[in-house]
């Protein structure tokens, strides 16, 4: 497969309603992330038992993606036919609602409904990357697309601090009694703060998201045809080979980014008599911190210049040859449990950046690829469509790294089925990856039209 010519002159990009989509996407990631740090640890509140906390985590994160894969075919297509700023509005409005329920969180069935409706709500993850695609071109989509992971670094930086140092706010100001509501209710001073950023957003996204995509109407552009043939032209044009394999290509790579993202808080937290690490809330929202102040320069400064050098193409196959390796590169840090938590903590950072920097790329590209293979008619609901299959994944994906991880805890076998089992499952699936990339056509470099 050829790659793209390197592209000298880069169109400027619409720096306000980037800015606006990044500012939705930071409230969006916030919501979703911030329960990170302190998750094992509410779990564990509810009665549940160091080596099942595995099972209920998977289920919590995925809660929020069950969601999504039945909404985000709907809210792709209601977007392209109410228009994409009140469906963007409607989202963040929905998500500063359902965060700040769930503070309010006293059991799994509180945590895991909340989460669910929030996931029904919302449809801004398809919808801007349509968005994007829309007031871009192939000059500049690679730095507009970085949005999604600085978006979701600056939601990684903020959102888990908020989470990790604000959860059981008894423990840091005495004076609260056991009758006052933060006693009663651990989590919700985190919930209410992050809950203010999709307002912000809601409001930002108000003043200032231009409508830059309506399709009302389809029109039949032959009076004499009948509605079946012109569904089944749409169909035709919708499924084509390189929609199918990137939409499916889009589902894996969610499956075993989210899946394995799942397993790094879990290895950390978990006790160094397990094998873990044995890391704080803290602890482990600093790693994320750190980790996310430099992908975020990376997103902006590297990956362009990656894309435009070696082709969409070229990089996005290089990404999926590493990415199993960074996955299982993962599961090392239990063999060095035994070192001082300071290098300890460092050498973590490096191992997540390596992997979710890898991530990154993937992310942006597969989106740039769903992107050019449809006519821009049919963006939102592909966009849904493929974000569907992306919660699908990433719905599955947590469930059995759950499972999975809390199996070698239980069973505490021999090399590959102990600690390491539930990495090594995640990076051989990813390897399925590369073999779907080799089918792509061609012109899955270029944009249709």
């Amino acid at each position: 497969m050829n790659s793209e010519i390197t592209i000298v002159d880069i169109n400027p990009l619409p720096k306000m309603q980037l800015f606006v989509i990044l500012i939705v996407l930071i409230s969006e990631m916030s919501s979703l992330i911030y329960i990170t740090p302190f998750l094992p640890f509410m779990i564990e509140s509810f009665g549940v038992e160091e080596k099942n906390i595995g099972y209920y985590s998977g289920s919590i994160i995925s809660s929020y993606m069950v969601g999504q894969f039945f909404s985000n075919i709907i809210w792709g297509y209601i977007s392209e036919r109410i228009g994409i700023k009140p469906v963007i509005m409607f989202g963040l409005l929905s998500s500063s609602i359902c965060t700040f329920i769930f503070g309010f969180s006293k059991n799994l069935t509180w945590v895991i409904t909340t989460r669910l409706v929030q996931g029904l709500l919302s449809g801004n993850l398809g919808v801007t990357k349509t968005y994007l695609y829309l007031i871009t071109d192939k000059s500049n989509e690679a730095k507009a697309f970085s949005v999604f992971p600085v978006g979701m670094c600056i939601g990684s930086i903020i959102a888990p601090a908020i989470g990790g140092l604000l959860e059981t706010p008894s423990k840091i100001w005495p004076s609260i009694g056991e009758n006052d509501l933060l006693f009663i209710y651990p989590y919700l001073l985190p919930s209410i703060i992050i809950s203010i950023l999709p307002l912000i957003g809601f409001i930002i996204a108000g003043l200032y998201v231009k409508e830059s995509y309506k399709n009302r109407t389809e029109e039949f552009t032959d009076i004499n045809i009948t509605t079946s043939e012109h569904n089944a032209i749409i169909a035709k044009s919708l499924f084509t080979k390189n929609i199918v394999l990137t939409i499916l290509l889009y589902l894996n790579i969610r499956f075993t980014m989210i899946g394995s993202d799942n397993l790094f808080p879990l290895l950390l937290a978990t006790s160094k008599k397990n094998r873990g690490l044995g890391f704080s809330t803290n602890q482990i929202g600093l790693i994320y911190v750190i980790s996310a102040s430099i992908l975020m320069g990376y997103s902006i400064i590297v990956i362009p210049y990656l894309k435009n050098k070696l082709g969409t193409y070229k990089l996005f196959l290089i990404a999926q040859f590493l990415f199993p390796i960074s996955i299982f590169s993962i599961s090392l840090l239990s063999n060095m449990n035994n070192i001082n938590n300071i290098s300890l903590l460092i050498i973590s950072s490096i191992f997540f950046i390596i992997k979710a920097s890898i991530g990154s790329i993937s992310i942006i590209l597969i989106n740039i690829m769903i992107n050019n293979s449809v006519e821009k008619k049919y963006l939102g609901r592909i966009n849904g469509i493929s974000q569907s299959f992306a919660a699908l994944g990433s719905i599955i994906g947590p469930i059995l790294s759950g499972i999975a991880y809390s199996w070698s805890l239980k069973n505490d076998n021999f090399f590959p089925l102990n600690i390491h089992f539930s990495f090594t499952l995640f990076a051989v699936i990813s390897v399925l990856n590369i073999m779907a990339t080799a089918l792509l056509d061609n012109s899955i470099n270029n944009r249709i039209n």
